[in-house]
């Protein structure tokens, strides 16, 4: 792919380039991981920051544990196909902000390609020859 990557035009060479750099043309299983590691964490900390400050606006009895809570809502977003946002965190997710409630999206968005990269890396580890 490399190569094939090499006779195109820049516009259509782009794909290429973005394939090779997430998932080494899909042998690789740290650099999708790496990339969802730091998709959970930029989540979490924005999550975090707005459930532990002051001005939460809402109540108390739903958030115990702020970090808790912001480490589940980030990994919910990054794994959306086990529904552990709508099942145990819909309370929590009705009651965040728009921009927050943006940067779920974004973050499932980005993270199903990653999940696809590192799907591909692993049936390339344990393929049969």
């Amino acid at each position: 792919m490399y190569f094939a990557s090499r006779h195109e035009e820049p516009l259509r060479r782009l794909p290429y380039q973005v394939y090779r750099y997430f998932s080494d043309y899909g042998h690789s299983i740290a650099r999708p991981v790496i990339g969802l590691t730091i998709i959970w964490a930029f989540g979490f900390a924005c999550f975090w920051g707005y459930l532990a400050s002051c001005c939460v606006p809402s109540p108390t009895e739903i958030i115990d544990h702020p970090m808790g809570t912001a480490m589940a809502l980030s990994f919910s977003n990054l794994f959306p196909l086990f529904g552990f946002g709508r099942t145990f965190l819909s309370e929590v997710l009705n009651d965040l902000p728009t921009s927050l409630s943006v940067l779920s999206g974004v973050q499932t968005i980005f993270s199903l390609p990653l999940l696809f990269f590192l799907g591909l890396g692993l049936r390339q580890r344990f393929r049969l020859r």
